[in-house]
């Protein structure tokens, strides 16, 4: 009895799985149970001898929106940032301002450093300026700094300039720190469009710090020691960032047969693969695209996104790409390599092969520069590679 029911349990369960496996399969599932489809075939771009191409340009991008600022001079390029500060003034304070009844004894502007570009122990040193034009850190960039429009002072506000591990420091001018005070009381009693941070011509490393943040405590800050006129007691203040940028000057080449991605500046990639040989009617199972970092040219900072990014090009004239659709090539070796399966089907589909661009994995962050073996590559077998299993249909 007990056997009985036992095999009639099974069955029952038996009954109810079998239809799950009836569900709608995946879209690539659904192409590969068709009876219409015959044969696995592959493609690859090197074995194939499909036609490539490749090069790099240079955008200009927005680095507002940076998790860290970047000041110095190393490989070819120059960071300059950009800080305005601001106080939490009581009512008390704000009247003594009106009044002209409060001294700034000094101030000091801390940066904790997160993040070096170029050798640690090399010379460092910058100086500091009141900015005299107003800028917006969203849409602050190099060809901003170099505007006509943008102008600062040449005279350097600061002293005492002092490194740690742990944190960078200086003194500032107490004049240019009470003016942002007024500027917050009144606008019509100062102006403040923040300061000017620049590397020396000495300087050969490029130094990241931890940008405006306020949920952390260490990001950039400025601690002034103030005193009320007619009196000696003395009191700490402290002001947060409002608004901060960095920008990056110059640029880095290669030669023709590679390709350079660098993060900051930003220099891009394109790449094309001619995929003709590809039958029309084919359904693509897996595409694998890589790339060979040439690790003589290329150069990293500390902490850096070892990761490149695959865009689709839908503009091949003006290098327009889709934004909303990447995909991440990530470290395998010598190469770098990823999933581009949706790119091809997309190419096929649509009849629009345009080719791709490659950045940096993060632009923003740093000045990471991969120097990438392109299509003329002289040795055949270290060029970019495209590899691609699809199914052909009857």
């Amino acid at each position: 009895m007990n056997k009985r029911i036992l095999i009639l349990i099974i069955a029952l369960f038996s009954f109810f799985l079998i239809p799950s496996c009836s569900d709608t399969p995946t879209d690539l599932g659904s192409d590969l149970l068709n009876p219409d489809l015959i044969g696995v075939l592959s493609f690859d771009s090197q074995k194939d001898s499909a036609f490539q191409s490749s090069y790099s340009f240079k955008k200009v991008i927005k680095l507002g929106g940076a998790s860290r600022i970047l000041i110095g001079k190393a490989d070819n390029l120059t960071a300059h940032a950009l800080f305005v500060f601001t106080f939490n003034l009581s009512d008390s304070l704000k009247q003594l301002i009106r009044n002209d009844s409060l001294n700034i004894l000094s101030a000091k502007v801390e940066l904790t450093p997160d993040y070096v570009f170029g050798d640690s122990n090399a010379t460092f040193d910058y100086t500091v300026h009141k900015i005299n034009s107003e800028w917006i850190s969203a849409s602050f960039t190099a060809d901003s700094f170099l505007s006509t429009e943008f102008n600062y002072e040449p005279g350097d506000l600061s002293s005492n300039r002092t490194a740690t591990d742990s944190l960078y420091y200086f003194n500032i001018d107490p004049n240019t720190v009470k003016d942002w005070m007024k500027s917050q009381v009144d606008t019509a009693l100062a102006k403040n469009n923040g300061i000017l941070i620049s590397p020396t011509a000495t300087t050969n490393k490029i130094v990241g710090f931890v940008a405006f943040n306020p949920e952390i405590s260490n990001d950039t800050k400025v601690k002034a020691v103030i005193q009320k006129v007619g009196t000696s007691r003395q009191d700490t203040i402290t002001a947060f960032v409002l608004s901060d940028v960095h920008v990056i000057l110059g640029e880095n080449t290669v030669s023709p047969e590679k390709m350079i991605v660098q993060a900051g500046v930003v220099s891009n990639s394109y790449l094309y693969f001619d995929l003709s040989k590809i039958p029309d009617k084919a359904v693509i199972n897996y595409a694998k695209l890589s790339v060979e970092l040439d690790s003589t040219e290329s150069k990293f900072g500390s902490g850096y996104t070892n990761s490149l990014t695959a865009f689709i090009v839908t503009n091949s004239d003006s290098l327009k790409i889709d934004e909303t659709t990447s995909e991440s090539l990530f470290k395998n070796g010598k190469r770098y390599e990823g999933n581009l399966s949706a790119f091809v089907r997309y190419w096929l589909n649509q009849k629009d092969n345009q080719g791709i661009v490659i950045k940096a994995g993060n632009e923003l962050a740093g000045v990471e520069k991969f120097v990438l073996k392109g299509s003329t590559y002289p040795v055949y077998e270290e060029r970019p590679k495209l590899e691609i299993v699809y199914t052909v249909r009857k």
